[in-house]
């Protein structure tokens, strides 16, 4: 069965890592962890891409030489709070990290914001897997990286078909080329 990775980047010792399954509809973890770096974690994903057909990654997978992405201008309008922060204000590690696996990985790629999916969405079975799995490591980079697998599967399999950087008028230039950001309804 088709693997889906998951790629939270973060500091050292702050990188989280997924696999998971869609099983009629619904996510199953087969493998987590936290890793010290993006290296560790390039090589940790690619233990597992045998069977992968994407990855989803918790970073800017489009840069804007505009200072700011009309698709997380939008977002903020829709939803409001303030996890949506400016490419020009992101730490080196979420932005270069990102960017360094996605590229080097060679799967198709997909851009994630799991904090605010989980905040906005109703999808009440990848919740409850990203409560269960900060309840066992008491860090969200394990929660976030499944998340992130989550929305490449559900962009992937074409579930969610809103694709936030063709579908927002925007002057972006994409990290690596094909990469999409799914979104489960229109802003």
């Amino acid at each position: 069965m088709a693997l889906f990775l998951g790629y939270d980047p973060g500091g050292k010792g702050k990188n989280g890592v997924a696999a998971i399954q869609v099983v009629s509809d619904m996510p199953k973890i087969v493998d987590k962890a936290t890793v010290r770096d993006a290296a560790e974690a390039l090589s940790w994903l690619q233990d597992h891409t045998k069977t992968a057909v994407a990855l989803g990654i918790d970073t800017l997978l489009a840069w804007s030489p505009k200072g700011g992405r009309a698709c997380d201008d939008a977002l903020r309008r829709k939803y409001g709070g303030n996890s949506i922060v400016a490419q020009n204000s992101l730490y080196s590690s979420m932005t270069l990290n990102g960017a360094i696996v996605a590229k080097r990985l060679g799967l198709p790629v997909y851009e994630s914001h799991p904090k605010l999916l989980l905040r906005v969405s109703g999808e009440n079975a990848i919740r409850e897997i990203y409560q269960d799995a900060l309840a066992s490591s008491g860090e969200d980079h394990e929660g976030d990286a499944i998340v992130a697998a989550w929305c490449a599967a559900m962009g992937h399999n074409r579930e969610w078909i809103v694709n936030l950087f063709s579908d927002i008028e925007d002057d972006i230039e994409l990290v690596v080329p094909g990469a999409r950001y799914p979104w489960f309804e229109d802003l």
